[in-house]
């Protein structure tokens, strides 16, 4: 029963996080991430110029344009599911990218300091954290 409750509270608690500024720590850790994993299709910056991002037949998206892109508010769900990926999300057809939320998840299990009773907790901070960080680099211009 506690698990029921658990899964239930997450999506409520994301919610709730999306709708309040993050805070330093939460950009700081995603920054981390982001550059770790992300930079090299999305650039350091976000505009979609990674060194690998350049290779592939479809550019990365310039993530620093999502909130504009999306009439001023930034998609913080979609941006959630899309580095997630392990649900494929309605209309998107194939991921381009990698499947995140596998990755970190297989991390967070091998992760000896990680009860794998709360693996999933790990995951879905260490996601939204990323998430907190591209929000912090939406451009309004």
């Amino acid at each position: 029963m506690k698990d029921i409750r658990s899964a239930a509270l997450i999506p409520a608690v994301a919610a709730i996080l999306a709708a309040t500024p993050a805070l330093a720590q939460d950009t700081e850790l995603g920054k981390e991430i982001y550059l770790d994993r992300c930079s090299v299709c999305h650039g350091a910056e976000g505009g979609g110029d990674g060194v690998v991002g350049e290779l592939l037949a479809r550019r990365p998206k310039n993530l620093k344009l999502l909130a504009k892109d999306n009439g001023g508010e930034f998609p913080f769900e979609a941006v959630y599911q899309s580095i997630d990926g392990r649900s494929l999300i309605a209309g998107h057809g194939n991921p381009d990218m990698p499947i995140w939320g596998e990755f970190f998840m297989t991390q967070a299990l091998e992760d000896r300091a990680v009860n794998p009773k709360d693996a999933r907790h790990v995951v879905e901070g260490r996601i939204l954290s990323v998430v907190y960080f591209i929000e912090s680099l939406q451009v309004t211009e």
